[in-house]
């Protein structure tokens, strides 16, 4: 029967809003990280966004990038240090709106860093506004507070199916509403390091995740949206992998 404790890496709890599951995506990295024994040479890039909370709480070296920039200042570590692991905790706002074209670039260029994007369909850190790449239709937020209309704000839009166009090494979009779907977004982390490690390309693992606080629901609430809504629209699975098979 497997033993779970703290991982090592973890040094102080940190200041995420109750239910938010960036404190779980945090220790499925660290996880990863430490199974790896990769600890050593990590260099971690967050955003000015609720990610920036794993600095405090994390043993790694941090560098936090201007709001949505994440992608270029990750790309700028692993070309000056290509020695180290470099890894993205970000949102989707900084990932897929205000950086798209960081995340975009770093993409086309295959570049060998490991991305971890937190899909909570909002901007959290500055408020609740609606997210153009993933908030979904008829959700309510500050910018769309009658719900978001197509006709107006667009449709949500799956990236990983966007970036499967490009010649990247992985992308997957794991789930942490239940154990199960916490266990394989594990499995999707812990092989976007495992492509680092092995001097392979750009890897991007999205994670759909809840938001409590923005979304005005309770923990459990969020979660069960999640499953019953947001995973409707953005998948679960393997969108590219080289080195196996693909459902996207």
């Amino acid at each position: 029967m497997p033993v779970y404790k703290k991982p090592e890496s973890i040094i102080q709890t940190a200041g995420y809003c109750g239910g938010c599951g960036h404190g779980i995506i945090q220790r499925l990295i660290a996880e990863s990280i430490e199974e790896l024994g990769l600890q050593d040479q990590v260099i971690a890039c967050v955003d000015i966004a609720c990610a920036f909370w794993s600095q405090d709480a994390l043993n790694f070296e941090f560098i936090a990038g201007p709001h949505g920039r994440c992608a270029s200042v990750a790309t700028g570590i692993k070309k000056v240090r290509p020695d180290t692991t470099v890894y993205v905790h970000a949102g989707d706002g900084c990932s897929y709106v205000i950086g798209l074209d960081e995340t975009a670039y770093a993409a086309i260029r295959d570049v060998p860093i490991t991305m971890i994007v937190v899909n909570n369909g909002i901007f959290g850190m500055t408020g609740g506004q609606m997210n153009l790449a993933t908030t979904l239709i008829g959700d309510k937020t500050l910018s769309s507070k009658t719900g978001r209309k197509k006709e107006t704000m667009g449709h949500p839009v799956d990236m990983l199916k966007a970036f499967s166009a490009f010649d990247v090494e992985f992308l997957a979009r794991g789930a942490i509403y239940d154990p199960k779907h916490i266990d394989q977004t594990k499995k999707y982390i812990k092989k976007g390091f495992e492509n680092q490690r092995d001097k392979k390309g750009f890897s991007l693992i999205e994670v759909l995740s809840p938001c409590p606080t923005n979304w005005k629901l309770t923990p459990v609430q969020a979660n069960e949206k999640i499953r019953n809504e947001n995973e409707k629209v953005f998948p679960l699975g393997v969108y590219v992998d080289r080195g196996g098979e693909s459902n996207g």
